[in-house]
């Protein structure tokens, strides 16, 4: 009896031990491990690629710039470019030859080490491509000196070579041929950026995680979700609800209750970098060629109000402008040194009265794009207004882009209403001032009454100087033979509103590419 009931209490105990609930079961000392926190953030319409290669457009590279990186980079905070892939790079006596050694250590998210070929790969790819001919044009060559040089000759002296540098990001070969057509349409490994993507869908957006062995350091942050939300309503929304952690360039109307929601450490308002300009064309034949007269368009800069457009289309947030780029990101940008047309109702009736129109004048239409309503739309309206105010009559027209720009370009109007972004170089001015521009070139110089072959040639000096105060000093005259042919008006700066999630440190904001590798989440 005595050997049963020992048998009997030692397969209880083993039973006992088998159950994860007997009290005498050993218990773990490891709590699960925390999910990883994802850091989400808004992409305001379908991405349309992932390769770096398909479209120019913002909200594209914002993103490519988290997985892909150039030869060069672009940082705001610090006021211009630095050196990224490229370790060293030595220029020739004529200014022409690039020779670049690339960074030691980098690799592709494939695994790949980074080769000059890769960027030979990547630049005549690009050259290929006539959406890049504004970047490639000036390249004559490249060629891989050994694995880790690439030599670029340009066919002229040309300073800002370096936003070529920034705007291509490198691609590897390998990744790229063997996808084929499939690049771009499903995640791949093909950069060398802190993150590479991992899901990818046009109507919802697209996931990133972080590159364990970029060579800058593992990224802080491990994953990171770009999600499609169009409606800036929605958008709200989703920021009170902790679905966005981070929203960048966020709607001005919205701003008030997204500023209260972030809380007092978590929002800023910073100058964009952009531009609202207005056009005049003093070729025009309406009116006699009104907008010939010298005085007539004077009078038009000196009875805008910037004041008024700043509150009517940023609510008072923005910042007048009187030059084509911010100097705060465009250090080659002219500051002083050039009429500014500060607003001048008197001015203006007298200028209008030296030109024989002491009762006021009609002076044709204001056209702009996409609707009454955007910034753009809102701004020819208050012109309409300011210049009523001192007797200057004009209409406004109002509709699509695809039905206003081609008029702009080919100059069918009268003054228009523009906007351009993400300017980083002033050279970039060229697309408004040369007659070799495509695209963008509102007001024609060439044969016209102005010294346009001085225009044009200081273009041409300031691409080729290499420094920057000489660079500056080129633009600045440029800068002012332009207003002072009261054609081309800068009229606002667009303010960028951002707000971010508590807890999360996003280090100095900055108005477009940003860059998540700098991102945290506080402890």
């Amino acid at each position: 009896m005595k050997r049963k009931g020992l048998l009997a209490i030692s397969l209880v105990l083993v039973a006992c031990l088998l159950l994860a609930g007997c009290s005498s079961a050993p218990k773990s000392s490891a709590p699960a491990a925390p999910a990883e926190k994802v850091l989400k953030l808004r992409l305001p319409s379908s991405l349309s690629s992932l390769n770096p290669q398909n479209t120019t457009a913002t909200r594209d590279v914002k993103v490519w710039t988290q997985i892909y990186e150039g030869l060069y980079g672009i940082d705001e905070s610090k006021n211009g470019y630095y050196m990224e892939l490229a370790k060293d790079v030595k220029l020739s006596a004529d200014k022409k030859e690039y020779t670049i050694t690339l960074r030691d250590g980098v690799k592709f998210h494939n695994g790949e080490p980074l080769k000059a070929s890769d960027v030979v790969f990547t630049y005549n790819r690009a050259k290929k491509d006539p959406r890049f001919g504004y970047l490639t044009a000036k390249i004559n060559n490249v060629s891989a000196v050994n694995d880790s040089t690439v030599k670029i000759t340009l066919s002229e002296a040309y300073a800002p070579i370096v936003h070529t540098f920034s705007s291509l990001k490198i691609m590897n070969e390998k990744e790229v041929t063997s996808l084929g057509d499939k690049f771009g349409t499903v995640p791949s490994k093909a950069g060398t950026g802190p993150y590479f993507p991992t899901e990818y869908a046009v109507a919802t957006g697209v996931k990133l995680q972080a590159f364990e062995q970029y060579w800058g350091g593992a990224p802080k942050i491990k994953k990171v979700e770009y999600r499609v939300i169009s409606d800036d309503a929605t958008v709200q929304v989703a920021f009170r609800n902790k679905e966005l952690d981070y929203l960048e360039d966020a709607s001005l109307s919205n701003w008030d209750t997204l500023k209260a929601e972030a809380g007092p450490e978590n929002n800023v308002m910073i100058k964009g970098n952009n531009i609202h300009f207005m056009a005049v064309n003093y070729q025009s034949p309406t009116n006699n060629s009104i907008l010939a007269n010298d005085k007539v368009r004077q009078a038009i800069f000196y009875a805008v109000n910037k004041d008024d457009i700043n509150k009517a289309m940023a609510g008072g947030m923005g910042m007048p402008a009187i030059t084509y780029m911010p100097n705060e990101y465009v250090p080659t940008s002219p500051v002083t040194g050039f009429e500014t047309y500060k607003f001048n109702q008197a001015k203006a009736k007298e200028l209008l009265k030296e030109a024989g129109f002491p009762n006021g004048v009609e002076v044709g239409t204001i056209i702009s794009y996409p609707s009454p309503t955007s910034f753009n739309g809102r701004i020819a309206q208050v012109i309409q207004s300011n210049l009523a105010d001192v007797g200057i009559k004009a209409n406004v027209q109002i509709a699509e882009n695809a039905i206003i720009t081609p008029k702009m370009y080919s100059q069918n109007y009268d003054i228009a209403v523009f906007s351009d972004s993400n300017n980083f170089d002033f050279n970039n001015i060229r697309q408004q001032v040369h007659s070799e521009s495509k695209g963008m070139y509102l007001v024609k110089y060439k044969d016209g009454k102005f010294d346009w072959q001085r225009i044009e040639k200081l273009v041409e000096q300031g691409a080729a100087a290499s420094e920057n105060s000489e660079r500056l000093k080129h633009y600045t005259e440029l800068w002012k033979i332009i207003m002072d042919t009261a054609t081309i008006n800068p009229l606002i700066h667009r303010p960028v509103a951002i707000v971010w999630a508590k807890g999360l440190n996003i280090g100095k904001p900055v108005p477009t590419y940003y860059k998540v590798k700098e991102f945290s989440w506080q402890k």
